[in-house]
């Protein structure tokens, strides 16, 4: 679960800068699905890797 969590996390971090940065240029950011998704796995494997160190 908290893989989960940290997961998230990362994801909703993510969209907040994209947001900010949206709001710095004044524009719309519009990104593809097929970048969006491996974003996503890569987000889930580094909350993964980082509880996996922590319970060592």
């Amino acid at each position: 679960m908290e893989t989960f969590g940290r997961g998230c996390l990362y994801i909703i971090v993510g969209i907040g800068i994209l947001l900010f940065l949206a709001i710095i240029t004044q524009s719309h950011i519009n990104v593809p699905w097929i970048i969006a998704i491996p974003l996503i796995f890569l987000a889930f494997y580094f909350a993964k890797k980082k509880s996996d160190e922590k319970n060592r």
